[in-house]
């Protein structure tokens, strides 16, 4: 092929010196400029590349484009035979092109490329769901949350609350509150929603730390915006001047405007790049709500008032006269509010100020969202003056239907406050204190069947006897009268609440009707015949123990759950268990929880190899036989949280109710653990991060049938399935200065999505 056949590319023919035809770097400058593509091989490149195209036979090409080689899809379904085979090589970097595309606005109707060839426009994708991890042989699920070198907090994480059906996750911690924007948008090249393998922790405030969270009331407005109040558990964080060695002293309970909250986690996801919020005090501020610790008050009523009116500060007086059903009525609007400030600067040539002054409120509305809560204290009673150490609340959990009466227990360093909401009321009233021998760590309601057997002097064993603080010495008198008198009978009270209080080494309980209090004590197996059947990690199926270890280390907060029993002709019932964990022990005991039941074995016995921190229990429902008769069990799921990470027993509800007589199947138990970089702890319950490929289409509600679990089960997928469904927020430690959240489940329902993908 000589060089007459592509008269266009360079060629220096005019120069005798030039015998190889090729051009010289002076030439190349002169045409292409001293910085070409290529420099004086470019011609060359462009005579290889068009021979390469030209041996090319039709046929081959055709194949090509059959295989994925060539460009049909950007030429559409026109016919490439009107294209000419060998491209049009010019004086430009080779861009092979069977078509130059240009855009003309003189004339749309007759338009240089056909409608029906141009390439359709594709919707943008849906993000990536996360990776989830299997923790085999359990049907556990373990998905973690944004880049793994990037922290969700620097500090540790003490809660976690869902909003906007877990599209956005309010963190508590330390320094403050963030919040982990699930689906972050990116807005470089057009808008595109990432997925939670990209979440992205955005913080809303510091200076003051955020220890607990929890939902008092929720409802939705007509537009679907969802409004309510939130029991929030704030404190200065280690380093604000306003603290002192002890943080704990600082810390109080507000009721926060959950709107305001989820305004402010609106801000912070969309302003990127902005600071948040400092609510650090200065070290000689005192909060309107929390007065000085005092004795009680010698002045007359007057002086007490004339002393709140003068008192510098008052700004949070207004939050302190408002009442608790002003948390659900919509915050002030952007307008009213530049409205007050605009009637004071209306004037000739003000103009300029009053529209600063909008701006002024517009830059001022985190701060106002962060600042829309009531205190729960009111001013002189006896948690203003106290410090908080934890909360935990008992009642309905949907407030929405109905305002069923709800006790909030407050923990401080000597007492614990009992306060209720009656029936067909929001706020809370005190109603009575117990006062504690030793700081309670932890409080728990739980409930407790309250039975008393008398027995005379002659009976023999140990008796278990309760003190009652109230009265005692009748209390005594009385028991001791129906001992002498009767013999073998049985008082039943019924089910009673009570806390379960947790000190430093001991763990106590307090029935709330009597104020009568005891020790926690776990079932010593070694002193009875035969021994107990207990599930260990190191063995899936049934070992016999001898030795009991129960007594060996702390107490932990019990755990809940009801267990799916079913009996031949009955229809399904749901059974309560309470699981009591000391040390590496722990025991599944039925609810209410008996007052005696140290003296009584428990249900199952679990031996864990780690000390666990938090312990939480929760269902895998099964399946029925399907035509080939095939079924999968249901389990209890055990879930132990500890400084080495996670531990999972799953236990088959057959084999738990079972007599333990014969040969176990292999399938009876299951036993997995994950370490997770560090120490772990759980958080709250909520989320199906297991069945995202379901809930992208269910992000508006829960009110869903899948049909695909209804032709397996027979069963439809309502809020009641998605609410025994939900996974559990879990926290972990990967370092120095890195905190993580992360999520624990898996269901029957994701199995089979799986299995379809």
């Amino acid at each position: 092929m000589s060089s007459e056949d592509y008269p266009h590319i360079e060629q220096d023919t005019g120069d005798p010196t030039n015998t190889d035809g090729l051009p010289t770097y002076e030439d190349l400058a002169a045409q292409n400029g001293p910085n070409s593509r290529f420099g004086r091989w470019r011609g060359w490149i462009e005579k290889r590349a068009a021979e390469r195209y030209a041996d090319i036979s039709s046929e081959e090409r055709m194949r090509r484009r059959e295989r994925g080689w060539g460009n049909e899809e950007m030429y559409g379904s026109e016919d490439t035979a009107e294209y000419p085979a060998i491209p049009t090589i010019v004086n430009e970097p080779p861009t092979p092109s069977a078509m130059s595309l240009h855009i003309q606005t003189n004339d749309l109707q007759n338009l240089h490329i056909s409608r029906a060839s141009q390439p359709s426009l594709s919707p943008p994708l849906p993000p990536l769901p996360s990776v989830s991890l299997k923790l085999v042989p359990t049907h556990l699920r373990m998905h973690n949350f944004g880049s793994r070198f990037l922290p969700h907090t620097t500090t540790p994480i003490r809660c976690v609350l869902p909003i906007l059906e877990g599209k956005l996750l309010l963190i508590g911690h330390d320094e403050g509150l963030s919040v982990l924007d699930m689906y972050p948008r990116s807005e470089g090249a057009g808008i595109s929603v990432k997925g939670p393998e990209e979440a992205q922790s955005r913080p809303i405030w510091t200076g003051e730390g955020v220890f607990q969270m929890s939902v008092l009331e929720m409802e939705h407005d007509a537009r679907g915006t969802p409004q309510g109040v939130v029991l929030l558990l704030v404190g200065p964080e280690a380093d604000s001047p306003s603290s002192s060695k002890d943080s704990e002293s600082l810390r109080s309970l507000r009721m926060y405007n959950l709107t305001s909250l989820i305004s402010l986690a609106k801000w912070a996801v969309t302003q990127k790049g902005v600071r948040p919020l400092d609510l650090r005090r200065p070290s000689n501020w005192q909060a309107q709500q929390t007065p000085p610790k005092r004795h009680r008050p010698q002045h007359s009523l007057a002086r007490g008032l004339k002393n709140l009116i003068d008192s510098p500060g008052n700004h949070g007086s207004e939050h302190s006269s408002s009442s608790y059903q002003s948390l659900l009525s919509p915050s002030p609007s952007v307008s009213s509010t530049a409205s007050k400030r605009r009637s004071r600067s209306v004037s000739p040539g003000r103009q300029d100020s009053s529209e600063s002054a909008s701006w002024d409120v517009i830059d001022d509305l985190p701060l106002r969202w962060a600042t829309d809560f009531v205190p729960l204290a009111t001013p002189g009673s006896r948690l203003s003056t106290s410090s908080v150490l934890s909360y935990t609340l008992w009642g309905n959990e949907d407030r929405s239907r109905g305002r069923e009466s709800r006790l909030l227990a407050i923990a401080t360093k000597s007492t614990i406050l009992l306060y209720e909401t009656p029936r067909g009321e929001r706020a809370f009233h005190f109603l009575k204190e117990f006062y504690t021998p030793l700081v309670p760590r932890s409080i728990t309601f739980f409930q407790q069947s309250v039975t008393d057997v008398t027995r005379s002097f002659s009976d023999s064993g140990y008796k278990h006897t309760s003190h009652r603080r109230t009265d005692s010495s009748s209390t005594s008198r009385e028991s001791h009268r129906l001992s002498t008198n009767t013999s073998g009978v049985t008082l039943n009270y019924g089910t009673q609440l009570s806390l379960f209080v947790i000190f430093d080494k001991k763990a106590g309980w307090i029935r709330l009707a009597d104020s009568a209090v005891g020790e926690m004590e776990m079932h010593d197996e070694s002193q009875f015949w035969p021994a107990r059947e207990t599930t260990s990690p190191t063995s899936h199926r049934k070992s016999r123990i001898s030795m009991d270890t129960s007594s060996i280390g702390k107490w932990i907060p019990p755990a809940f759950c009801e267990l799916p029993v079913s009996a031949p002709g009955a229809p399904l019932q749901a059974m309560k268990v309470i699981m009591l964990t000391r040390g590496k022990r722990t025991h599944i005991l039925p609810s209410p929880l008996p007052t005696n039941h140290f003296s009584l074995p428990p249900i199952r016995s679990i031996m864990w190899r780690n000390t666990p921190t938090d312990l939480v229990a929760r269902i895998f429902e099964g399946s029925e036989p399907d035509m080939d008769g095939f079924s999968t069990p249901a389990y209890l799921q055990l879930i132990s949280l500890g400084e080495l990470g996670i531990e999972v027993q799953e236990i088959s509800l057959p084999s738990l109710f079972g007599k333990g007589k014969g040969k176990a199947r292999a399938d009876d138990s299951f036993y997995a653990e994950e370490d997770t970089g560090g120490d772990a702890g759980f958080l709250c319950t909520g989320g199906h991060w297991d069945r995202q490929h379901t809930m992208s289409h269910s992000m508006n509600g829960l009110n869903r049938s899948y049909s695909s679990l209804s032709s397996m089960s027979g069963v439809s997928m309502d809020s009641t399935q998605l609410e025994l469904e939900k996974g559990l927020y879990c926290w972990c430690r990967k370092g120095l200065e890195d905190f993580r959240v992360f999520w624990l489940g898996g269901s029957l329902t994701a199995d089979y999505e799986d299995e379809e993908q």
